[in-house]
């Protein structure tokens, strides 16, 4: 559409102040009403909130497929198997807290280590360990592109400690719709099922593209539905 666009790569703290303060204009990755609960509750009445760009996204501890448990309630049993231990991103994230506040005390995992790194630190160890055969769990979220990489399962949550399902929306600052009208209107309409995310999601994870060329790929491929995104 003719802008110039720049892309930061931030946590999740401070994205949500960025556009609460107006220093940045954008974000496509809020995920409500669960994960980033705390952060809405914080700006919701100095951002705008425009609409959801993706259904039914859901947090969990995720595990190798060869990991014979089926839910979070069986990890205590296989303290030994996991290092108690269970492999998260950085301490701000909302999966983060969740995992900390409500899932570890819930299933008796208190005495458990949360691991605090990055989600690039996370990936690597979930890829050691899995290439090794040994056992591993993460927090984990779908969509993501590692369910294409690797033969993951997401354990069980009978008590939803982690929430229920989610809507990842698209949340502007105060005044976006007045200075980029077309840009709003576009982000209006942006909207991803599971499928078309997963054939991008595929395209970064196992064809190696850089995320611009396979969202580029894709564009190609689906004009029809580009075209139904733009005023």
């Amino acid at each position: 559409m003719g802008y110039q666009v720049e892309l930061s790569s931030v946590s999740a703290g401070v994205m949500w102040e960025s556009i609460a303060t107006g220093d940045q204009d954008l974000i496509v990755c809020a995920w409500l009403p669960y994960t980033h609960s705390s952060y809405w509750e914080e700006h919701q009445h100095t951002v705008d909130r425009i609409t959801a760009n993706y259904e039914d996204a859901v947090l969990a501890i995720v595990v190798p497929e060869y990991v014979d448990i089926d839910c979070i309630s069986e990890m205590k049993d296989h303290q030994e198997e996991f290092e108690s231990r269970i492999v998260g991103i950085d301490p701000g994230a909302g999966v983060m807290e969740a995992t900390r506040n409500e899932t570890m005390p819930n299933y008796g995992l208190d005495d458990w280590e949360l691991s605090e790194s990055s989600e690039a630190a996370m990936m690597a160890e979930l890829d050691s360990y899995y290439n090794d055969g040994e056992w591993i769990a993460v927090t984990g979220w779908a969509p993501h592109w590692k369910f294409a990489e690797y033969d993951l399962k997401m354990l069980d949550d009978p008590d939803e400690t982690l929430g229920g399902l989610e809507e990842i929306v698209t949340v502007a600052r105060e005044g976006f719709s007045d200075d980029f009208p077309d840009a709003h209107t576009f982000f209006e309409n942006f909207f991803l099922t599971e499928e078309q995310l997963g054939e991008i999601m595929a395209y970064i994870a196992v064809d190696d593209m850089d995320p611009s060329v396979a969202a580029r790929t894709w564009m190609d491929a689906n004009p029809d539905i580009v075209d139904g995104w733009t005023p």
